[in-house]
């Protein structure tokens, strides 16, 4: 009867005799730690053996060179691992045996070997997803190939589905048995990233039938407007509507939501919006979207019953309106103002080279907006009532020349324009950004 030592030397001796592709892994020193030989390969998985050659310093090696066999199926998770014919637990430190990455060698080429066709690229990549997470600063052979079929062996659904899978990314089902379960997409919300190319956490809304149906109707109008204009501006429509359309707060103002408050028709609107002022007159969406609103609020605060309500020049339709919009308060409305106004001086402060403080009168809203260009004059009753508080930035030695509009809501600075409603400079920005400090504010 064969001795242990003479059984293993026989399989070793049969494994290298079959002729099977093979690759030799060397230490830092060149000198050979062992030899990969790939006994199959699938689509799927593979099943290789790793034979050590002996090294009595190396306990993983062995004084005779251990004989390492693993088995590795994300099809139907049959996975293990032998050593010396013994089965032994997979864990990481026992895969990482076979791919002893601590010497040096390119995983590249051990990729290569180990995929076929349809799967290459997907070690790589779940690699660089797996190989190291939290803290963990090293991508380990041991770490990827045991997460991925042990905890995350949806990665190879998503992958072959081209669907880039990053850190952080979340997934809702890691048993589903198609990429949209995994995702955790309605079948709508699935088409919507297929066909129309929509990101996934932009589309990601939770069971909402009848939102899925009215964002797949205006993602498809949008399409075709793409087509007639020549341009895309579906990324833009989903960041700009998506959170209104499913019922969430919108933190920019939605196109949407302005054809609802003002009962305009919500295509007619998109595509003045999102590709006639784009088209015509340089304007990208968010600056559209933003003129438009104040433009149709002035308007129809101001009484219009007759107006243009898709302006061919929209900037310039604008600036008349902020010019002629109503100003003028009754005595009560003033005593409101003036009251406001001395809360508001509390606000007013010197920032090393500028001068912060709030409109004396309303008047000052309306100039302000006219030197600059933009629509702070707009804001008296917003101002009057408390809503917002707007405070002009101005240098020190110059106090009559407006150069920074701030608009401070909820203990936050929402906004900071300048002329044409262009962001401030680097200088002026870090004076906003130290008044907000000095006033516990939130930029």
């Amino acid at each position: 009867m064969k001795t242990k030592k003479e059984v293993i030397e026989d399989l070793k001796r049969d494994i290298r005799d079959q002729g099977y592709p093979h690759y030799k892994m060397y230490n830092k020193k060149d000198k050979l730690v062992g030899t990969m030989y790939i006994k199959e390969k699938m689509d799927y998985g593979f099943h290789i053996y790793f034979i050590h050659e002996p090294d009595e310093s190396n306990p993983i090696a062995g004084i005779d060179g251990i004989v390492t066999e693993m088995f590795y199926d994300l099809r139907n998770r049959e996975y293990w691992i032998k050593r010396n014919m013994k089965p032994v637990m997979f864990s990481v430190r026992n895969v990482d045996s076979i791919f002893p990455s601590s010497y040096g060698e390119g995983r590249e080429k051990v990729f290569d070997m180990l995929s076929t066709e349809a799967n290459k690229g997907l070690y790589e990549e779940a690699m660089r997803y797996l190989g190291s997470m939290g803290d963990e600063r090293t991508q380990m052979y041991g770490r990827f190939f045991h997460r991925l079929i042990t905890e995350h062996s949806y990665f190879e659904l998503l992958y072959k589905a081209k669907i880039p899978v990053r850190k952080g990314m979340i997934i809702m089902n890691r048993e589903g048995t198609s990429p949209r379960e995994i995702l955790g997409l309605t079948k709508t919300q699935w088409k919507m990233y297929t066909k129309y190319g929509c990101s996934i956490d932009s589309v990601r809304n939770g069971f909402n039938e009848e939102a899925d149906k009215r964002a797949i109707n205006l993602l498809a109008y949008v399409k075709t407007l793409e087509v007639e204009f020549g341009i895309d501006k579906i990324r833009i429509f989903v960041e700009r509507e998506f959170e209104y359309l499913y019922g969430k707060n919108p933190w920019r103002i939605p196109a949407l939501r302005v054809a609802k408050q003002y009962n305009i028709p919500e295509k007619t609107l998109i595509r003045y919006i999102y590709f006639e002022c784009d088209v015509s007159q340089g304007l990208s969406a968010r600056d559209a979207i933003d003129q438009y609103e104040d433009y149709i609020r002035m308007t129809v605060e101001m009484g219009y019953e007759r107006f243009d309500r898709y302006p061919k020049f929209l900037r310039t339709a604008h600036d008349i309106a902020a010019r002629n919009y109503r100003i003028k308060l009754d005595e009560e409305q003033l005593k409101e103002w003036d009251e406001r106004l001395e809360d508001n001086k509390k606000f007013e402060s010197v920032v090393g080279d500028y001068k912060v403080f709030p409109p004396e009168k309303p008047e000052d809203l309306v100039r302000e907006g006219n030197v600059l260009g933009h629509c702070v004059g707009s804001y008296v009753d917003k101002v009057r009532k408390g809503i917002s508080t707007i405070l002009f930035l101005r240098e020190r030695q110059d106090l009559e020349c407006p150069l920074v509009t701030i608009e401070v809501r909820d203990k936050r600075i929402v906004q900071a324009r300048g002329k044409m409603n262009n962001p401030p400079t680097q200088d002026q920005k870090q004076a906003v950004k130290k008044f907000a400090k000095k006033f516990d504010l939130a930029v």
